[in-house]
């Protein structure tokens, strides 16, 4: 079964702070499967991008049954993931301005989750604030704006399955 899911990271000040949000959302059955969001002080709005995908990763590699197509707004964190981390940890974590690789605790513990690709996991990049409704609900989350979460479940009568896991 394919599982999809929309992550996003927020931070008020940079760093300053800030928290993420992850939403798994089912478009078909209109139905929010899973919620999960955590808040941090002194934080930057990247890092709490990475750490939104990496909560799914662990979701991931715990469940080998099922499929993770994971949608994020931030091209950092898309192509950190992607793309970059493999040439940085080639490069011995020195990225192409030849500094050390900024969030590099963070990216590390991905790579060491996906230095082989996983088979059940995908990330793609999705517009921000686009009208994508996962994305909305996951911003939501990050930035702790309950009220908008449930306006738009109410809005576009949407419904959950499992309660709302907000730490």
């Amino acid at each position: 079964m394919k599982k999809i899911f929309y992550t996003d990271g927020s931070s008020k000040g940079n760093p300053g702070s800030g928290g993420y949000g992850v939403v798994e959302y089912d478009i078909k059955s209109n139905t929010i499967f899973y919620t999960y969001s955590e808040y941090f002080k002194n934080v930057t709005n990247n890092q709490m991008e990475l750490k939104a995908i990496l909560h799914v990763i662990k979701l991931a590699a715990a469940d080998k049954e099922n499929s993770y197509l994971v949608y994020s707004d931030s091209a950092y964190a898309v192509n950190s993931i992607n793309t970059w981390m493999y040439g940085w940890a080639r490069n011995g974590w020195i990225n192409s301005k030849k500094k050390p690789v900024e969030n590099l605790d963070l990216i590390q513990e991905i790579y060491s989750y996906l230095e082989f690709p996983m088979e059940n996991f995908d990330l793609r990049k999705i517009n921000g604030h686009s009208g994508h409704l996962g994305n909305e609900l996951a911003d939501a989350l990050a930035t702790g704006n309950m009220k908008k979460k449930e306006e738009l479940k109410r809005r576009y009568s949407i419904g959950e399955y499992y309660a709302t896991t907000i730490i």
